[in-house]
């Protein structure tokens, strides 16, 4: 939206203030377009010589249609018999200028990701360049990227060799075997090391050491691996890029509190992958990591306990510090509506006996490592972060939605996202392979709540509302406690 002030009545008077969107001038190339200013609340609204509805906030607006060349729209407030007036200029071209050509991931001007029309090309490295990994890589699948960066596949121990056959600006291409490739952060990497390599495994364990039924394969040395999950039946797969099964005892020391069995299945010449087949219909979280050069698979028991009182809940308000997310038309940062939805479902939490761990209980900004830290340390069974959106139609009740990374956390999202409805608002959607930092663990059980939209008029005049805040946490506690009665429901 292209919104420019070009007078404003006198200090007395009603104020006016016309919202500023990302454009950065007046000049558009659609017909319709928005409107979007800001008065004292009470006040009465025109835009164009119509009558607009201002909210509690003070914000109101309308959808206007140009014409060709140069539009002038009249905004009037008037509080009493005190008015204030400004005017809007559009200048509305029917055809846009043919845009230069931008690499696939690069930035504009305004530093906004442009995606081009074909994918950026993966330049072959004349020679192979051996790396590791280093502390917190990941491998994605493709070359790609938005905002959250590209889809990742999993995060990946560091002192893992790799070799490298191919790079863009930014990520090395790396083989994993005769026919895998994927993509690799040059960041998190470093030159030299052995390259890539194919092992025969040793022997394999299972054992119910406490917390978790712990797999443990030998190898003679780091290997990169793929996670990820299935949900019928409940399984977590492993793939070992490079292994070959040489594997002659796969031994069961106890019994297992989660795993039903674990097979080893040789998928291509080298590339093995451990089939987990779990008891339960939902999962607590794994981790895979190595211990020297043997890879552990930790797959987590369910708590012993589903009640409130036995658990420990991580929640996280999203952005803080200088990170202030979106920001309303009428002045509100997202950060501080997230942490106040955040510290009330705390509170319900805490009431209802649970142990909580936070991200953030200020206006601090940690990164997403530490938060994801922070909820690793505390131990957390599940976690949810907080968020409020922005864009789309400000005119209108854009809706809630929920997000997940692994489709082992479906339920958990699909059970917070339905509670919110029940406050009535307009279904956002529930979005899977959500690419967002917070749902990457897979440690634990996590979503993302995207609760409504900063910059819808009427939603913001909903999250002004410490009241209907409150409402937002309740319906927040409302889905973790529906999930657990799921979950509990599920257990034979």
């Amino acid at each position: 939206m292209a919104l420019l002030v070009a007078f404003a009545g006198a200090a007395e008077n009603p104020a006016l203030k016309i919202y500023k969107g990302e454009r950065r001038n007046d000049t558009v190339y659609a017909a319709k377009q928005y409107v979007i200013a800001i008065t004292d609340p009470g006040a009465k609204a025109t835009i164009d010589g119509k009558e607009a509805h201002v909210y509690k906030t003070g914000s109101f607006g309308a959808q206007v249609e140009l014409k060709p060349g140069e539009n002038k729209i009249p905004v009037q407030v008037q509080l009493g018999k005190k008015k204030t007036k400004a005017e809007v200029r559009f200048v509305y071209l029917t055809e846009k200028p043919k845009p230069k050509p931008v690499k696939h991931g690069a930035e504009d001007k305004d530093g906004h990701f442009v995606v081009g029309n074909l994918p950026e090309q993966t330049a072959p490295l004349a020679t192979p360049l051996n790396i590791y990994t280093k502390e917190g890589a990941y491998m994605q699948y493709g070359n790609g990227g938005d905002r959250l960066g590209g889809s990742k596949m999993n995060f990946l121990d560091a002192d893992i060799p790799l070799t490298a056959v191919g790079e863009t600006d930014n990520l090395y291409q790396v083989a994993l075997g005769q026919s895998h490739f994927a993509y690799i952060p040059k960041s998190s990497t470093e030159a030299g090391g052995p390259g890539f390599n194919v092992f025969n495994t040793g022997s394999v364990s299972v054992a119910n050491i406490g917390p978790c039924d712990r797999i443990t394969m030998s190898l003679p040395g780091r290997l990169p691996y793929w996670t990820r999950s299935e949900i019928d039946p409940s399984t977590i797969l492993v793939s070992v890029y490079g292994a070959t099964n040489n594997t002659n005892w796969l031994t069961q020391n106890n019994t297992p509190e989660m795993i039903e069995y674990v097979d080893l299945r040789q998928d291509e010449s080298d590339v093995l992958t451990v089939y987990i087949r779990l008891k339960d219909e939902y999962q607590w979280g794994y981790s895979t990591y190595y211990n020297g050069n043997n890879l552990v698979i930790d797959v987590r028991h369910r708590p012993a306990s589903l009640e409130l009182a036995d658990l420990t809940i991580g929640l996280d308000a999203g952005h803080g510090g200088e990170y202030v997310g979106a920001v309303s038309p009428s002045g509100i940062a997202e950060k501080d509506v997230n942490l106040d939805i955040v510290l009330k479902a705390a509170d319900m939490l805490r009431k209802a006996g649970a142990k909580v761990v936070l991200t953030r209980d200020g206006d601090t900004g940690p990164s997403m490592t530490e938060r994801k830290a922070i909820w690793k340390e505390g131990k957390v069974d599940l976690a949810v972060s907080v968020h409020n959106n922005a864009s789309g139609n400000p005119l209108t009740p854009m809706g809630t939605s929920a997000y997940y990374k692994h489709i082992s956390n479906r339920a958990l999202a699909s059970d917070l996202h339905q509670s919110v409805l029940t406050l009535g608002v307009a279904n956002f959607g529930l979005t899977g392979n959500f690419n967002f930092s917070l749902n990457g663990p897979t440690d634990y059980p996590n979503a993302l709540v995207e609760v409504l939209f900063m910059s819808s008029l009427p939603e913001e005049e909903l999250l002004s509302d410490p009241e209907y805040r409150t409402r937002i946490a309740e319906k927040v506690v409302d889905g973790i406690k529906n999930y657990l009665a799921r979950v509990k429901a599920s257990v034979k």
